[in-house]
C-alpha cells in the first residue's frame, strides 16, 4: 500500500516533466520557424539595395538602340556607345576596392546606406541629362554610368557577406543567393521598364532612382551584423541583434544556450582575426586558407565572363537579333530576364540547399556548352533556311540564361562570402570583385569587336568551348560548401595542405 502511495507521485512528477519537455520542444520549433523568417527578411531588406545594380547593368540594352537610331539628333556613334555600356563594368573594381576598405570598416548597413546614396546620384545624372547639347549630354551619362559602376562594384559583397553572417547553416546556401537573385530581378524590372517605355529612358533612369530611394529606406529595418558589432567591440549590441536574429525574448538574453555558443563562435573567430592583425597582406595571402580559395573563386569568376554570361544581360536585345530569335528582340529581352528570375528562384528554393554548389554547377556548365554549340551552328550562314530555325535559336538562347543562371552566373556570388574566413572576408571579397568585373568589362567592351572580326557563330563557338573548361574545372577543383559552418569551410583548405603534407 505504502509502495503504491509513492509510486504515484514519481509517475505525475514524470508525466510533468514529459509534458515540459514537450512545451520546450514546441517552442524550439516556433522559435526556429520564426528565426528563419527573421533571417530571410533582413537578408531580402539588405538585397533589395542590389536590385539598382541590376537595373545598371541592364540599362544599356533598353537604351542602346534609341541612342543609336539614326534620325536621333543625339546619335552615339558605336565608339561611344560601347564606352556607355562598358564604362560601368571597368570601374566596377573601384567599387569592389572600395568594399574591401569601408565594409571592415562602417559596417554592412552602412554600406548598404552609401551604395544607395550614390544609386540615387546616378539615376538622377542620366534622367536630368541634357536634351539639346550633345556633350553635355554624354558626358553626364557617361558621369551616370561611372557612378552607377562604384555602385555595382560596392554591393556586390555587403548584402552577401551580411546573409552568410546572420544565417544559420540550414539557410545560408538560400540567402546569400538572394543578392544574385536581386540583380536578375532588377534586371528583369529595367527590362520590362524598357519594353513599356521603349523611346523615353530618360524616364526609366528617373523611375530607377525613386526606387533606390526607397531601398535606402528599408535598411532602417535591418539590424547590423552581430559578426561585425563583435569585431568593433561592441558587444551589448551584437548580443541584441542575435537575439533579435534568433527570435530569442529579451529575458534570455544571458542564459539562452543557442546564443551564448553562437557568441563564443564569434568570439574564436575574432581572436583568429586579432592574432592576424599584425600580419601584412602578402603574410596573410600565402596561407592555405586564404590563398586556395581565392584563386578557385576567381578562376571561377573568369570562366562566369568569358563563356559570355554578362554580355547576355549588357546587349541583350542585340544579342537575341545575332542569335537569330524569332520574336521581337525588346519581349525576347523580358523573356530573358523572366526565364533568369524564375532560374534564381528555383535555384534558391529547390537546389541550393538541397544538392549543394557543386553538382548545379556541373549541369549549368554543361547546359551552356550544348546551348551555345547549337547557336553557333544555327547562326551560320548555311543553317538560315533549315526548319524553325528562329524558333530554335530563341529555344537555346533562352536556355542558355535558364542553365547559366543555375550555376556559372549565380553560385560564384553566393560561395563569395562562404569561402573565406571572417577576419579576411571584407577585404578578399572586394579583391574577387574588383577582379571579376574588370574581366567583365573586357568581355563587354570586347564583344562588338569580336562579332566584326569572328562573326556571331565564332563568338557563340568561342563561349561553348569556354563553357566546356569551366565546367571541367567545377568537377575537378570546386569545394561543396553544402551543409558546413564557415569555421568548417575554413578547416577544409586547412585540411587539405595537412593531408598534402602527411602523404609526401
Amino acid at each position: 500500500m505504502c509502495d503504491s502511495n509513492t509510486d504515484q507521485p514519481n509517475e505525475f512528477t514524470s508525466l510533468k516533466q514529459d509534458m515540459a519537455k514537450n512545451d520546450l520542444s514546441e517552442n524550439s520549433k516556433e522559435q526556429a520557424k520564426k528565426s528563419e523568417w527573421i533571417q530571410i527578411a533582413c537578408s531580402l531588406m539588405a538585397n533589395a539595395t542590389v536590385l539598382s545594380s541590376g537595373m545598371g547593368l541592364g540599362f544599356p540594352a533598353i537604351t542602346l538602340e534609341e541612342l543609336r537610331r539614326e534620325d536621333n539628333p543625339m546619335r552615339l556613334n558605336d565608339e561611344q556607345a560601347s564606352w556607355f555600356a562598358s564604362l560601368n563594368t571597368l570601374i566596377c573594381p573601384l567599387g569592389g576596392i572600395l568594399s574591401a576598405t569601408i565594409l571592415d570598416q562602417i559596417g554592412r548597413r552602412f554600406t548598404l546606406v552609401l551604395i544607395n546614396i550614390l544609386a540615387i546620384i546616378s539615376w538622377g545624372l542620366m534622367y536630368f541629362s541634357s536634351q539639346t547639347d550633345f556633350d553635355q549630354m554624354f558626358w553626364q551619362i557617361l558621369l551616370g554610368r561611372f557612378l552607377i559602376g562604384v555602385t555595382i562594384g560596392l554591393s556586390s559583397s555587403p548584402a552577401a557577406v551580411y546573409s552568410a553572417e546572420i544565417a544559420t547553416p540550414k539557410l545560408r546556401g538560400r540567402l546569400t543567393t538572394f543578392t544574385s537573385l536581386a540583380i536578375a530581378v532588377g534586371i528583369l524590372m529595367i527590362y520590362t521598364l524598357g519594353f513599356i517605355f521603349p523611346d523615353d529612358w530618360r524616364k526609366v533612369a528617373g523611375i530607377s532612382a525613386i526606387f533606390s530611394i526607397f531601398t535606402l529606406g528599408l535598411i532602417y529595418f535591418m539590424p547590423e551584423s552581430p559578426s561585425w558589432l563583435i569585431s568593433r567591440g561592441r558587444t551589448d549590441e551584437a548580443r541584441k541583434a542575435l537575439a533579435y536574429i534568433r527570435a530569442i525574448k529579451h529575458d534570455e538574453l544571458y542564459t539562452s544556450e543557442i546564443l551564448n555558443e553562437e557568441m563564443q563562435r564569434f568570439y574564436d573567430q575574432i581572436n583568429s582575426r586579432n592574432n592576424c592583425e599584425n600580419d601584412s597582406l602578402w603574410s596573410i595571402l600565402k596561407r592555405p586558407e586564404i590563398y586556395k580559395p581565392l584563386a578557385i573563386i576567381n578562376a571561377f569568376f573568369a570562366f562566369q565572363q568569358f563563356s559570355g554570361t554578362f554580355v547576355v544581360v549588357v546587349y541583350a536585345s542585340q544579342f537575341a537579333e545575332e542569335a537569330g530569335s524569332g520574336i521581337d528582340k525588346f519581349l525576347c529581352t523580358v523573356l530573358i530576364g523572366i526565364a533568369r528570375v524564375i532560374a534564381t528562384i528555383i535555384l534558391a528554393y529547390f537546389i541550393l540547399d538541397r544538392y549543394g554548389r557543386k553538382p548545379p554547377s556541373i549541369f549549368s556548365g554543361i547546359g551552356m556548352t550544348i546551348s551555345m554549340l547549337i547557336l553557333a551552328v544555327y547562326s551560320s550562314s548555311f543553317a538560315q533556311n533549315l526548319p524553325y530555325a528562329n524558333w530554335i535559336s530563341t529555344f537555346c538562347l533562352l536556355a542558355y540564361i535558364t542553365t547559366s543562371t543555375f550555376g556559372f552566373l549565380t553560385i560564384p556570388f553566393a560561395m563569395l562570402p562562404e569561402l573565406f574566413p571572417q577576419r579576411v572576408r571584407g577585404v578578399t571579397a572586394g579583391m574577387t570583385v574588383c577582379v571579376a568585373y574588370f574581366m567583365s568589362f573586357i568581355a563587354i567592351k570586347s564583344y562588338p569587336s569580336m562579332l566584326d572580326f569572328m562573326g556571331n557563330n565564332g563568338v557563340f563557338l568561342l563561349y561553348s568551348i569556354v563553357s566546356l573548361f569551366g565546367t571541367i574545372f567545377v568537377y575537378l577543383l570546386l569545394p561543396e560548401t553544402k551543409g558546413k559552418t564557415l569555421q568548417e569551410i575554413e578547416n577544409l583548405f586547412k585540411r587539405q595542405i595537412s593531408n598534402s603534407a602527411e602523404k609526401v
